[in-house]
């Protein structure tokens, strides 16, 4: 008997994706993109694992985000993995989608061709190209949920905010917030926050400054807020 011949192995596309959020001056959540040619539609930041550089699927996250701004990300988080052989016309297709947050401000570091784009509706205001407004949405829905359980409205933040600003984190990701006495009791007796001992001056009475306690970054709630829910 002759012997079968040896079929072909077909490598999958693998690549990771990523979704960058951060708040704009005017308070809208944005997701970074970029566009590669003109009257192409933007995409998210994506790329193929390199082994001779990424030593875990974090740092190929990461090397996504700096070839489109030089702000450091204040969070990094894997979302979810999705493959199919309808993601990409050259063939079957996975990626490893992250979700990281930034600082806002951060339109001066933006490298050549990338820009943000304001969330509207739960998804970006402009379409984007393949399927990476699902992407998008998937990573805002472990956004949503996360916040109401663990330390992340800080990391949308500046290095120094009031607690009115992490109130205003709830209410332009969910609609709604928590009250202050939540808040206050919440980040403060766990320890999250170190006071600068620095005050915000307003039109009300002046507010207090944090900084995040670095020892107390990973935070974990042991509920969510009843408000929020």
């Amino acid at each position: 008997m002759s012997p079968q011949p040896i079929k072909s192995l077909n490598t999958a596309l693998i690549s990771v994706d990523l979704v960058a959020f951060q708040l704009s001056e005017n308070n809208r959540l944005q997701v970074l993109a970029h566009q590669l040619r003109e009257n192409e539609r933007p995409q998210l930041p994506a790329g193929r694992i390199e082994p001779e550089c990424d030593h875990c699927l974090e740092d190929t996250a990461k090397r996504q985000l700096i070839r489109l701004t030089s702000e450091p990300a204040t969070y990094f988080e894997q979302v979810i993995t999705i493959g199919d052989n309808r993601r990409d016309s050259r063939g079957w297709s996975l990626t490893v989608v992250y979700y990281v947050l930034l600082r806002p401000g951060t339109v001066q570091s933006l490298k050549q061709d990338a820009t943000w784009i304001d969330i509207v509706n739960g998804q970006p205001e402009t379409t984007l190209a393949y399927d990476h407004n699902q992407l998008v949405m998937e990573a805002l829905d472990r956004l949503k949920n996360k916040i109401q359980y663990s330390a992340l409205p800080v990391y949308l933040l500046p290095e120094e905010f009031t607690l009115s600003d992490i109130q205003n984190v709830f209410s332009v990701i969910l609609d709604k917030a928590p009250p202050m006495r939540s808040i206050r009791n919440r980040f403060l007796s766990y320890g999250l926050l170190r006071d600068t001992g620095k005050k915000r001056y307003g039109s009300n009475r002046p507010a207090s400054l944090y900084s995040i306690n670095e020892i107390e970054r990973n935070t974990i709630f042991n509920r969510t807020y009843l408000s929020t829910q």
